[in-house]
């Protein structure tokens, strides 16, 4: 049960539409939301990289300056959120913190049951599907985390990617529940080289789904799981995965399912370590 989303934002036009899933999310659940804003301290020490040739002011000038922008910047970014969930009629708190964005959100994870961020952030290189601090939490984080596209489509179904491993069925057992609250429509995918081992997977999942009263007529697919999830995945579709299958080669070669469907998706991905 989801009864406290943490929604980690810097503002930027990618995270607008983190933050309005988030704040869907909360109402229909009836959960907490809390709003997350990180002045990132590699920015309040820049100065200490820098050439400042003959300049003579002191550099903790620098770093208050900066350190006090951020929290200008924070602090409206967090009215901004809590304007928003007072009028949706959602339980707001916030916490304006300071380190790295990536360590401060999977240190404030521990005491949420789901994180929401957006894919990209402001600082995101052009070219790049997804940022780094995106990736860093999805890898390390204690509870689930759901990246969304800049972009806020509302979810109709959840798409559950289901390949039997022990991410797979943390994945599956955190969607049942969630798919019920929210009312979405489910349909569970499995993708092996060998279609038997897939059908076997499929009709696994939605044996287990049976009992929230879920019933869809299981997918199987043969071919390569990445691809095929994000070929079924519409943009309204919540893409749920367990974190980082597939064999050694292919983590090599091209990382894992999970962070190809997160760059390649379309839509929301809900990822369980």
């Amino acid at each position: 049960m989801v009864k406290r989303i943490l929604i980690a934002s810097d503002g930027s036009a990618p995270a607008r539409g983190a933050e309005t899933l988030a704040e869907w999310l909360a109402y229909e659940l009836e959960a907490q939301l809390v709003g997350l804003f990180v002045r990132d301290s590699r920015w309040i020490r820049l100065p200490e990289f820098l050439d400042l040739g003959a300049l003579s002011v002191p550099l903790p000038a620098y770093h208050q300056e900066i350190e006090q922008a951020l929290t200008v910047k924070g602090e409206g970014i967090l009215k901004r959120l809590g304007d928003s969930a007072q009028s949706a009629g959602v339980n707001f708190a916030y916490k304006l913190e300071t380190g790295v964005p990536a360590e401060v959100i999977v240190q404030e994870a521990r005491t949420a049951d789901l994180v929401v961020l957006g894919r990209q952030g402001e600082n995101h290189p052009e070219g790049e599907a997804l940022g780094g601090t995106a990736e860093r939490v999805v890898r390390t984080s204690p509870v689930p985390v759901l990246l969304t596209p800049p972009a806020y489509t509302r979810p109709e179904r959840l798409l559950i990617g289901y390949d039997g491993s022990e991410p797979a069925v943390r994945a599956l057992h955190f969607a049942a529940p969630l798919a019920v609250e929210l009312g979405l429509g489910v349909q569970v995918l499995s993708v092996d080289d060998n279609l038997n081992r897939a059908e076997e997977l499929a009709r696994e999942g939605a044996e287990y789904l049976a009992a929230y009263g879920l019933s869809m007529e299981p997918a199987a697919l043969q071919g390569d799981p990445a691809e095929r999830l994000l070929e079924a995945q519409g943009t309204a579709d919540l893409l749920a995965l367990g974190a980082f299958g597939g064999g050694p080669v292919r983590r090599w070669l091209l990382g894992s399912t999970t962070e190809y469907a997160l760059r390649g998706s379309r839509g929301p991905v809900l990822v369980v370590r």
